[in-house]
């Protein structure tokens, strides 16, 4: 796990554009829903790690990363990136780029 940490944690102007898209009701709905969808392939991708499911792993994490990439959250999308790739453990780094992902995300909306 080397190259996430390269990227910025969030991509303000996706967001803006979300906003700007759908309104600020309609986008706290849609944070709401990521933050939990984030959450649920978090866990997903360490439960399917846990059980040596490689190929459910990388599906998580490529679930992740889309959801991560398509709300503006860049390092989370790029640890879940190579994670998909490389179907590692990620020790707390997944967990904790998650956490601050999303407070960043609340933030910045």
């Amino acid at each position: 796990m080397s190259d996430w940490n390269e990227y910025p944690e969030i991509d303000p102007a996706i967001i803006r554009n979300l906003v700007d898209a759908v309104g600020m009701y309609a986008f706290s709905g849609m944070r709401s829903q990521f933050v939990t969808d984030l959450r649920s392939l978090t866990q997903a991708y360490h439960d399917a790690f846990a059980r040596s499911d490689l190929a459910d792993a990388r599906a998580s994490a490529h679930a992740l990363k889309g959801a991560a990439s398509n709300i503006g959250l860049v390092r989370l999308g790029a640890i879940a990136g190579e994670l998909e790739r490389e179907a590692t453990d990620p020790g707390s780094d997944l967990d904790a780029i998650l956490d601050i992902s999303i407070a960043r995300l609340e933030a910045a909306s």
